[in-house]
């Protein structure tokens, strides 16, 4: 018997925690915060054979230290390039719990002792313990991301992470050669729709970045440090307009290109990267200001960063315009500029006047292609997390095309026999 127990992501997105019993070991994969309103996972017990971890994005990675501060003696394992990115991204959590006043979760020496136990691994790599056996494959999702079996007891079970099947300009498609899946954990983000054609939207979003610049414009691109802000880059480097990146995206860059082996084409980000202009002081936005940009900058879903200093600037010309690139969790600043047009954070409640516009970017798969890659794979049971409210409608929905299909609760045990 082995139990799979959810202790983040029923019926929502964010804050990833899984746990596999499988008789003889116990696993938990991923372990992160919520985005906006920094709830955390169920606590699970310290008793983990390992940690495994999907990717580097604070939803599945946020809470990791605080394993650490209780005790946890264990390795966490993950892509090389997954830990370099986690140090920045841990590190700057602190600083922002801290900002918030706040007590954080966990404190630098708890990092420190994570990434001193840390256990490397790589793609297609067996590794075993005890009764059970671990694998990570490619995700396609940004890098360092991986889709994580678990085989035990004569079950394979396959914890998608986050998962994009197609090839993007950063990343090529996730790795679709395992077989013989018995359960799928499934990430369902996009359960509810398609994404756009990449390559128009790639079109569209070079032809607003252009046009902004003729007429002496700026372009704010609230991006995520990891992943969103490299794809726009090496979209965006041969149209002649200045770039700028700010913020973390700068560091998450630098420890890309110190491992290419993540990226799809290196030398391709390198040359983008090169020719942008990288904050490093205040004083350096107040320069940027002065003449037309693209600036890439986090946060992606607009709560905190230095994206905030460019809106309260530039917020009020029409010549300008502001572009989401990737998914605004319900309750952000970025969502309710989405829903309302108005900015609304730290004090500053105003009007947007810029052009506006949501491009749909998303590093996550959509529902065509999770249903196809269910049909592939043909399991005994689809395990549905990571989803809004209309999660359990999927589900029902994939149980009328002959699916085992559930979407459990926080707290919620699925056992298989």
């Amino acid at each position: 018997m082995i139990d799979i127990r959810i202790l983040g992501a029923g019926k929502e997105v964010g804050r990833s925690a899984i746990h596999v019993d499988t008789g003889s070991e116990k696993f938990l994969m991923d372990y992160g915060i919520e985005v906006q309103d920094g709830n955390v996972p169920i606590s699970p017990k310290l008793d983990l054979t390992a940690v495994l971890l999907s990717h580097t994005h604070v939803d599945h990675c946020g809470m990791l230290p605080e394993l650490y501060k209780r005790g946890y003696e264990g390795s966490v394992l993950a892509l090389p390039v997954t830990f370099d990115l986690a140090d920045i991204l841990l590190h700057d959590s602190i600083k922002v719990q801290e900002k918030k006043g706040q007590v954080p979760h966990f404190m630098a020496h708890d990092i420190k002792k994570m990434l001193r136990l840390r256990k490397e691994v790589r793609y297609k790599e067996v590794i075993s313990y005890g009764r059970s056996t671990v694998e990570f494959r490619d995700a396609g999702h940004v890098p360092g991301s991986a889709s994580i079996i678990i085989e035990s007891g004569g079950k394979r079970i396959l914890y998608t992470g986050d998962i994009k099947f197609i090839d993007t300009s950063l990343m090529k498609g996730a790795d679709m050669s395992m077989k013989d899946i018995d359960i799928i954990v499934s990430e369902s983000t996009y359960s509810y729709g398609n994404h756009p054609d990449r390559n128009r939207l790639i079109d569209k979003l070079r032809e607003i970045v252009q046009e902004t610049f003729y007429q002496n414009g700026t372009t704010i691109l609230p991006c995520f440090a990891i992943g969103r802000t490299q794809e726009l880059l090496t979209i965006l480097q041969d149209l002649g307009v200045p770039m700028v990146v700010d913020g973390m995206g700068i560091e998450a860059t630098e420890e890309m290109l110190n491992n290419p082996d993540s990226l799809k084409e290196p030398r391709k980000l390198q040359k983008a990267f090169s020719m942008a202009k990288k904050i490093r002081k205040r004083r350096d936005r107040e320069e940027v200001l002065q003449q037309p940009h693209a600036i890439m900058t986090t946060a992606g879903m607009m709560n905190g960063g230095p994206v905030g200093t460019y809106v309260k600037k530039l917020h009020d010309r029409p010549d300008c315009s502001l572009i989401l690139t990737g998914y605004q969790v319900e309750g952000t600043v970025g969502r309710m500029l989405m829903d309302t047009g108005r900015y609304k954070n730290e004090g500053i409640n105003v009007k947007l006047k810029n052009r506006f516009e949501f491009m749909d970017f998303s590093a996550h798969t959509d529902r065509n292609h999770l249903i196809s890659f269910y049909r592939k794979l043909n399991p005994e049971k689809i395990i549905l997390v990571h989803g809004d409210h209309r999660i359990e409608e999927f589900a029902k929905e994939l149980g009328g095309m002959g699916f085992d299909a559930v979407a459990p609760e926080n707290g919620e045990k699925v056992k298989i026999k």
